[in-house]
C-alpha cells in the first residue's frame, strides 16, 4: 500500500509539471511543492475520493474513457515520428560513449526509471475479485505488459531518429511535446500536454482504486483489522479508501514541509516495489510444479536481485524504513488461516 500511495502523489507532481509546462505564467505552482501546487492536489484528491466511492465500476468506466483519449495523442507521435524518421539521426552515437559511461553502467542507472513505468502491471490481479471472468484478468495483465512495452519502445526508439540523443536529453519534459512542435508546430505542444494531463488523471483514479483495494483484500483475509473490510452502498471499500487518502493527504503536506522533487518520489515509489516485485518471483518458484512456472519464477528472481543491486543500498535502506511501521500492525491483527477445502478437513 505505502508503494501505492507514493505512486498516487509522484501522479500528483507529474500533473503540476505538466500544467507549468503547457502554462509557463502558472508559475507559482513551482515544482509542485508549493503550498498552491498542494491545495490544487487536495482538491483533485477529494474528488477522486468521492468519486470512487459512487462505485468501482463507475471509476473504472471513466478510467476507459480516459485511456482511449490519451492513446490518441500517443498515435499521433508515433505516426509522425515515423515519417520524420532518419536512420543517420538514429546511429549517431547509438551506444552513447560520447557520455563516458559503459553500456552495461548506463543499463544499470536506468533500471529504477524502467521499473516506474511499468509498475501497476499487476493492478488486474488486485482487483481480480471483481471481475466477471477469472481468466481475463491473466489475459489483461498479459496485454497490458505488451502494449505499455511496444509504446515504450516506439516513443523512445522513434524519437532518437527524430533528433540527435544530447539534443534530445536537453528538452524539457515532457520531451514528447517539444519534438511535437517541432514535427507539426505550436498545435504539438497542445496536442501532447493535453494527452498527458489526461493520461496522468487517469492513472490516478486507477491507483487510487488500486491502493484502496489492497487494504481491503488484506482485511478479508484477516490480514488487517475487520475495519477495513467495510463497504458502502456501492460496493466501494468506504473505509480502506479513507485510510489511503487521508495518508495521500498527510504526505501531500509533508511534501509541501519538506520541499521534496518529483524525482525524489518516483525513486522512493520504485524502491518500495522492489522487495514485494522480488518476493512475489520467489513464491512464484516456492509453489510451482510446471517447468514453465519453475522457469519464469527463477527469472522473476533473478531479476528482482538485479533490481536490488541495481538500485543501492541506500534507498533500499530507506524503503525498510518506510515498511516497518505497516509492519508493526501485524502482532495486532489476527493470523489468515486459508480455508480448507472438505476433502483437506480432517
Amino acid at each position: 500500500m505505502r508503494g501505492c500511495c507514493q505512486c498516487l502523489l509522484s501522479g500528483y507532481r507529474l500533473l503540476c509539471a505538466k500544467l507549468l509546462y503547457r502554462y509557463p505564467e502558472l508559475r507559482l505552482f513551482g515544482d509542485g511543492n508549493t503550498w498552491q501546487s498542494i491545495v490544487g492536489a487536495s482538491v483533485l484528491l477529494w474528488i477522486v475520493h468521492f468519486l470512487v466511492l459512487r462505485g468501482v465500476q463507475t471509476a473504472a468506466g471513466i478510467n476507459l474513457a480516459a485511456t482511449l483519449a490519451k492513446l490518441l495523442p500517443l498515435g499521433a507521435f508515433i505516426a509522425l515520428a515515423a515519417i520524420a524518421f532518419r536512420m543517420e539521426t538514429f546511429r549517431l552515437d547509438f551506444s552513447g560513449l560520447a557520455l563516458g559511461v559503459p553500456v552495461w553502467e548506463q543499463v544499470k542507472n536506468t533500471m529504477l526509471i524502467t521499473l516506474w513505468v511499468f509498475i501497476g502491471v499487476e493492478g488486474a490481479v488486485v482487483v481480480s475479485a471483481r471481475a466477471r471472468n477469472k481468466q481475463d484478468v491473466g489475459r489483461a495483465t498479459l496485454l497490458a505488459v505488451l502494449s505499455a512495452l511496444a509504446v515504450y519502445l516506439l516513443v523512445t526508439l522513434l524519437s532518437l531518429g527524430v533528433v540527435p540523443r544530447s539534443e534530445l536529453a536537453e528538452i524539457r519534459n515532457p520531451s514528447m511535446a517539444g519534438l511535437m512542435v517541432n514535427m507539426m508546430g505550436s498545435w504539438g505542444e497542445i496536442v501532447i500536454a493535453a494527452g498527458l494531463i489526461i493520461s496522468v488523471c487517469g492513472a490516478y483514479l486507477s491507483w487510487t482504486i488500486m491502493a484502496a483495494e489492497v487494504p481491503y483484500l488484506a482485511a478479508t483475509h484477516k490480514a488487517f483489522p475487520r475495519l477495513f473490510a467495510r463497504t458502502n452502498k456501492n460496493n466501494a471499500p468506504s473505509a480502506s479508501l479513507w485510510l489511503t487518502n487521508v495518508s495521500v493527504q498527510a504526505s501531500l503536506v509533508l511534501i509541501w514541509l519538506t520541499g521534496s522533487d518529483y524525482n525524489t518520489l518516483l525513486t522512493i515509489a520504485s524502491e518500495m516495489i522492489l522487495v514485494p516485485y522480488f518476493l512475489v518471483g520467489a513464491f512464484l518458484l516456492k509453489i510451482a510444479e510446471r517447468p514453465l512456472h519453475k522457469a519464469v519464477g527463477v527469472g522473476a528472481c533473478i531479476y528482482g536481485l538485479w533490481l536490488l543491486y541495481a538500485s543501492g543500498p541506500v534507498h533500499l535502506l530507506l524503503s525498510v524504513i518506510l515498511y516497518a511501521p505497516g509492519s508493526s500492525g501485524f502482532p495486532v491483527c489476527p493470523s489468515y488461516t486459508p480455508a480448507r477445502s472438505p476433502a483437506q478437513t480432517p
